[in-house]
């Protein structure tokens, strides 16, 4: 059987997700660079497999997929059951199946656009504008912030009653929040997460997992318009 292809790089958030599915349940798959910077992600042979020009994009067989969340669903329930993991909460009733569902929708609806903008201030739209590109807008961030300090607030009294989101035992919600996450602690404003000692514990857990550091290896800390990763 040939492994799985991924179509995309490592350090984009979106890759990083389903590259960690995969590290999680163990498969076997072949990563397929598409160079970004020269927009390999545009041209016709990755629009095949991604119609909007993003990434990634995934093959299993004659199986095409894209949007890295129904990827990464598609991962664990294909994998998962050979690998002992029910991270979908799908094996365990409907109402842990329920709350794996809840708090999945908080983390793409509540937590990723709060955070996504502090990474993107900082880091991306720094990266791919040349020369750097000009400073942080600092009312963007400091927006963001807000809304993240009160995502985070509910984080913390959510983790006062379980060791994770969905419950007592680590799920597709909690894994969810690593690639976006895992950028902004490398942002000045990484100690918002000191204020909120469950959600540090919570995230330290996280980054704890061997799949979780085989991926975050390959996401760098500096960026610096052309330089390899």
């Amino acid at each position: 059987m040939s492994p799985v292809k991924v179509f995309g790089h490592p350090m984009l958030t979106n890759v990083a997700r389903v590259l960690l599915f995969l590290e999680e349940v163990g498969a076997e798959y072949e990563l397929v660079p598409v160079d970004f910077v020269a927009g390999e992600h545009k041209r016709p042979q990755h629009v095949q497999l991604n119609p909007f020009a993003k990434m990634p994009g995934f093959q299993d067989g004659d199986l095409v997929l894209f949007e890295s969340r129904a990827i990464a669903k598609y991962i664990l329930r294909k994998y998962g059951g050979t690998a002992g993991l029910d991270l979908l909460g799908e094996n365990s009733g409907i109402e842990e199946l329920a709350m794996v569902d809840m708090w999945t929708e908080v983390e793409a609806q509540q937590y990723y656009p709060a955070i996504s903008p502090v990474v993107f201030e900082c880091i991306i739209i720094p990266f791919i504008i040349p020369g750097g590109g000009a400073a942080p807008n600092q009312t963007v961030v400091d927006e963001s912030l807000e809304r993240l300090r009160g995502v985070l607030g509910i984080y913390e009294a959510r983790l006062e009653k379980s060791r994770y989101l969905a419950g007592d035992s680590i799920s597709f919600a909690d894994l969810n929040h690593i690639p976006f996450t895992f950028y902004f602690m490398t942002t000045p404003y990484a100690k918002v997460f000191d204020d909120y000692p469950k959600v540090k514990a919570w995230w330290e857990m996280l980054m704890a997992r061997p799949a979780v550091q085989r991926v975050c290896k390959h996401m760098p800390t500096e960026f610096k318009l052309g330089a390899q990763y």
